[in-house]
């Protein structure tokens, strides 16, 4: 039995944790039944809503946290809160319950996953080296560019702090001049926006959640940064945004057609699967994208009075559950 300042912060982090499993639950949820509204909204904000979606179980328990370490019992405005919550033992922690259960295997599970996350940066690293390797600088484009001698036709950027693009012989082969500096911008905005980092790091976040979200999250975030990638190279060409969208469009079926012919080959069937911090120009999605191009829908914009509400009422449930939850256990082992 440990007392004192140490049974406090092992304590407040059984609740934090408590906390987290029961918003992740609750996220999960609404995510499941909103999963489909989320293409109505533009891309910014989808991307937005995807990463409060990860972000979510970790801000909330890091709010029941705070509200637990603080002397809300004196003030008046949360007397009505304090009536439902309310501390267990928090001076003293038993090693020897379910307490240090929940907290040591949260902690293992998320070192698992941090080691698991170390590695793949770590194969990434050597990867990268040899791709430099084997490749040739496109200086007639950019110097962030590098050609790949394969006849598969594939391009992807690739890097975690220093990325670059990377495009095969094969793919410029078989394509026109046009196409190739379609698919080398889009690939040049992956890199503007970080791409690989940003994928690696959500990736590591929706790990978190159960495997069916989990897989959703990524792949709904795969394709907003895709469609993010689609519209940035649009906006930053000279010609008529009508004229772009129908060029990206063409170059996207061209590509699809050409793929098709590498569909079995397990470099291009499994690519956006491969690495995590690799971002593939695959057929993944691609039907998804050319009619995203080409919609002339209105998307909507940041919810920003639904998403306060839900948060607050997420937080408020969160806040109530753990106490119940914390309750019921304690009764349960003590018969």
């Amino acid at each position: 039995m440990i007392y004192g300042s140490w049974a406090l912060a092992f304590n407040l982090l059984n609740m934090a944790i408590l906390a987290f499993i029961v918003a992740n639950i609750l996220v999960s949820v609404v995510f499941f039944l909103v999963k489909n509204k989320l293409q109505d909204y533009t891309v910014s904000s989808r991307k937005s809503l995807l990463w409060l979606f990860v972000l979510s179980p970790w801000l909330v328990a890091l709010s029941v946290t705070f509200f637990f370490c603080m002397p809300f019992q004196s003030t008046s405005s949360f007397i009505w809160l304090t009536k439902l919550v309310h501390w267990h033992h928090q001076n003293s922690f038993d090693f020897l319950s379910w307490h240090s259960v929940s907290l040591i295997t949260f902690i293992v599970f998320s070192c698992y996953i941090v080691l698991l996350k170390m590695i793949v940066l770590y194969k990434n690293h050597h990867q990268i080296r040899l791709l430099r390797a084997l490749s040739t600088l496109d200086i007639t484009n950019n110097k962030q560019v590098y050609v790949i001698e394969s006849p598969i036709p594939t391009a992807f950027t690739a890097g975690l702090i220093k990325p670059s693009c990377y495009i095969s012989t094969g793919l410029i082969e078989k394509l026109s001049v046009g196409d190739i500096e379609i698919i080398i911008q889009h690939e040049l905005a992956h890199l503007h926006h970080r791409d690989p980092l940003k994928k690696w790091l959500f990736s590591f976040l929706a790990v978190y959640f159960f495997t069916y979200i989990k897989q959703l999250l990524i792949s709904k975030m795969s394709l907003s940064m895709e469609h993010d990638a689609d519209a940035f190279l649009v906006e930053n060409q000279k010609k008529s945004r009508q004229h772009q969208l129908y060029k990206v469009a063409g170059t996207l079926v061209k590509f699809t057609k050409l793929a098709a012919n590498y569909a079995m080959h397990p470099r291009c069937k499994n690519e956006s699967h491969n690495n995590e911090l690799f971002v593939h120009f695959c057929r993944q999605s691609l039907e998804q994208r050319v009619m995203h191009l080409l919609s002339d829908k209105q998307f909507k914009v940041f919810p920003k009075k639904i998403v306060l509400v839900t948060t607050f009422i997420l937080t408020l449930v969160s806040i109530t559950s753990v106490d119940s939850i914390h309750h019921t256990i304690e009764i349960l082992f003590s018969h």
